[in-house]
């Protein structure tokens, strides 16, 4: 008896490929930012490592890798400005880091990848670094900026992201201690949270007063929850209030002011009551298995997931984009599963109704993962630190594959 042959799923056409990397993550040599004050405190990054020259960007990798990723077929690229380079002093613009972006997105353009930057991915200016997103200045000031790099840059750009994660970023950084300004306050955590809506809010109109048909979206964070036991009316609604704070709070309060949404997803949480956690909303996650470091959770790996979370933002009538999605796998083991797995997550939301545009996979190269330093992987190409020499996993050649059909293999 024959075996059935496995069936192709096609995608849209002029469905976008890509992959993603912010700034900080790659650039090298950020001395003006937050997180590079952050990283010489001992304790602060968890393996002891320091972002130093990254994976060198700044200094011409980025067309290396822009050219690998179009070689192995994708067709757009997400990537980050870094905000402490292009406005060193509050006001003051420098023009010669303006060029060098324009020279990364030129270079991508000529490569047949369309482009979709995202101002703010959790690296802030040191001048603007003591209060942070705390501040009231901040959101005009980042107004300010998003209005410069829109002038200078907006015909080499396809779609913008105003700011990556903000409930992430408010979470570590301002009710936690984890990422820098560090400050450990329920206080300060609203306070940040209702500056970085002003922020985003502000800058879309900044860059529509540039370039009105511009799609200007923002990026959250959206992993799937779920009661650990769903016959507990306590692990019910921990699980709801988890939810709640984290996935729907923030998109209520942007009130549909976003002309598409960025969804990053990788993985679900399982939540069980847990009196005792009150900064945590009471709420244990206790999914078996997890990927997660003795620091980071990503939660479980759950394709299914991605596939709810994207129907459910569908309700929104705004187009959709996966902005990340990756697993944390340093021997690249899991990531070819994980990859065609959620690709066919995707594949199912589009035939159930979600109109997405676009996949872009976390990460491009092996990068600086914020507090986990260097010893965390995600990329699709490994990157030697010694040498800078790129090497193609098995899932970036797995995704090629993906990326050159429009299509992906189901069994």
């Amino acid at each position: 008896m024959m075996a059935a042959m496995p069936s192709l799923r096609t995608f849209p056409e002029g469905f976008l490929w890509g992959s993603a990397t912010s700034s900080h993550q790659v650039e090298g040599g950020n001395q003006g930012n937050d997180w590079w004050a952050w990283e010489a405190a001992p304790g602060h990054i968890h393996d002891g490592t320091r972002s130093g020259d990254a994976c060198d960007w700044w200094r011409g990798r980025a067309e290396e890798d822009l050219s690998l990723a179009a070689e192995y077929g994708q067709n757009a690229h997400r990537l980050g400005l870094e905000w402490s380079r292009l406005e060193p002093e509050p006001g003051r613009f420098d023009e010669a880091a303006f060029d060098r972006y324009r020279a990364i997105l030129a270079h991508a353009h000529k490569l047949g990848l369309r482009s979709l930057v995202t101002l703010y991915h959790f690296s802030l200016p040191t001048w603007a670094a003591a209060q942070g997103w705390t501040a009231p200045s901040l959101a005009p000031a980042f107004a300010r900026f998003a209005e410069a790099c829109a002038q200078r840059l907006s015909p080499l750009v396809d779609l913008w992201a105003t700011i990556n994660e903000p409930l992430v970023l408010a979470f570590m950084a301002y009710f936690g201690r984890q990422w820098p300004p560090g400050l450990g306050s329920t206080l300060a955590f609203a306070r940040a949270v209702r500056q970085l809506l002003r922020g985003h809010v502000a800058a879309r109109a900044a860059v529509h007063r540039v370039q009105p048909d511009a799609q200007v979206g923002i990026v959250l964070n959206l992993p799937a929850f779920d009661a650990a036991n769903p016959r507990d009316p306590r692990d019910r609604a921990v699980c709801k209030l988890q939810e709640t704070v984290f996935n729907e709070a923030f998109l209520r309060a942007l009130d549909g002011r976003y002309d598409f949404l960025g969804l990053n997803y990788y993985g679900r949480y399982q939540v069980a009551f847990d009196l005792s956690l009150v900064g945590r909303m009471f709420g244990r996650h206790v999914q078996t298995p997890t990927v997660s470091t003795p620091n980071t959770d990503w939660g479980q790996i759950s394709p299914e997931g991605l596939t709810r979370q994207l129907l459910r933002v569908q309700r929104l009538g705004r187009p959709i984009y996966v902005t990340e999605n990756g697993v944390y796998d340093n021997h690249d083991r899991v990531r070819p599963g994980y990859l065609r797995d959620h690709v066919r997550a995707v594949h199912d939301a589009i035939r159930a109704g979600a109109d997405v545009r676009g996949y872009f996979h976390w990460s491009l190269v092996d990068n600086f993962e914020w507090a986990e330093g260097w010893a965390a992987h995600f990329g699709l190409f490994a990157v030697d630190r010694a040498t800078q020499t790129r090497t193609p996993k098995d899932s970036a050649r797995i995704y090629a594959e993906i990326c050159r059909a429009n299509a992906i293999a189901c069994p």
